[in-house]
């Protein structure tokens, strides 16, 4: 049985409405005063969870406060840590500090996410994450950032994350021409149709999570102008949800480097296009993007 929270987004998409994610959680720890030289490498935001919980509760409130349907735990690079106590006491924190961000703003009904980098996972070490998140309670589980498809579309880390029983959301970093630069230079321009290897692998996969059980398939991690094409072709191979996140700047080392020049305005218009045009249900924001560029997608497709 899904819980309240997830049941509330299930019936904002009944309705006809989408589902609004929160932005930047790693990057947003820049702005709230953590460091950018230890905001870095293998615990990539979840460092904050050891170092500055408070930070890190606070990243939660903004996006709260900005109208999130959904925020997610600083836990991406949480493969980083060692299985055993430590594992499992920064699961529940993650989890923890998340609901008492909602409830702390009156907004109990916020779903918490459990963000998940799949990629470095091995099944031994999955199996173990897999108990600590299902003890820890979230509402859903988000795989992000995935960046690589099997050929033969077995998916053994996604099938023990959905033995926990709770939702899961695959999200892949994927253009029409595959996976982009993270620091978005000599990026190819787009094709009309996803129709190289990679792209029509993303298109089988699609379909075989649908089998398998996922809930819902996004893109998140690439250029906001990169976005065009891709959740077209693949509603024509599943009847999953889908989603979008793209970033707004650019990875450097260390850190995140913002790009100002996009307005909260601005991202709330590619917002209403990636509904209307893209077929988005869910829509919010990767590295890059702000509390107030959620603020404004809020406003705009909840009047529209």
């Amino acid at each position: 049985m899904n819980s309240e929270p997830y049941l509330r987004l299930e019936s904002i998409w009944r309705a006809g409405g989408v589902v609004i994610l929160d932005g930047g959680v790693g990057s947003e720890l820049q702005r709230v005063g953590f460091p950018r030289d230890r905001n870095v490498g293998e615990l990539w935001g979840t460092v904050a969870l050891l170092e500055a919980p408070d930070l890190a509760k606070e990243v939660h409130r903004r996006y709260v406060r900005a109208g999130a349907d959904v925020i997610t735990t600083h836990t991406w690079r949480i493969d980083g840590l060692e299985t055993g106590a430590g594992l499992q006491a920064t699961a529940r924190q993650a989890v923890q500090l998340a609901r008492e961000a909602a409830e702390e703003l009156a907004r109990p009904e916020t779903a918490v996410a459990f963000s998940v980098w799949p990629e470095p996972l091995e099944p031994a070490f999955t199996a173990t994450l897999a108990q600590a998140i299902s003890d820890a309670g979230p509402d859903l589980i988000l795989a992000e950032t995935v960046e690589t498809i099997p050929d033969d579309l077995r998916f053994p880390v996604f099938e023990l994350l959905l033995e926990t029983g709770l939702p899961l959301w695959v999200s892949y970093r994927w253009t029409v021409n595959g996976p982009p630069d993270l620091r978005h230079q000599g990026i190819p321009p787009h094709a009309d149709v996803l129709q190289d290897a990679d792209g029509a692998l993303l298109l089988r996969a699609a379909s075989a999570l649908e089998e398998l059980g996922v809930s819902a398939v996004l893109l998140n991690c690439l250029p906001r102008e990169l976005v065009e094409g891709v959740l077209p072709q693949l509603r024509d191979c599943t009847l999953l949800p889908l989603g979008v996140y793209p970033n707004v700047g650019t990875y450097r080392d260390p850190g995140w480097s913002f790009d100002d020049d996009v307005t909260p305005a601005e991202y709330a218009e590619d917002a209403v296009r990636w509904r209307d045009v893209e077929g988005a249900q869910i829509v919010g924001g990767c590295c890059g993007t702000t509390p107030e560029h959620i603020a404004a997608v809020v406003e705009t497709l909840r009047a529209s």
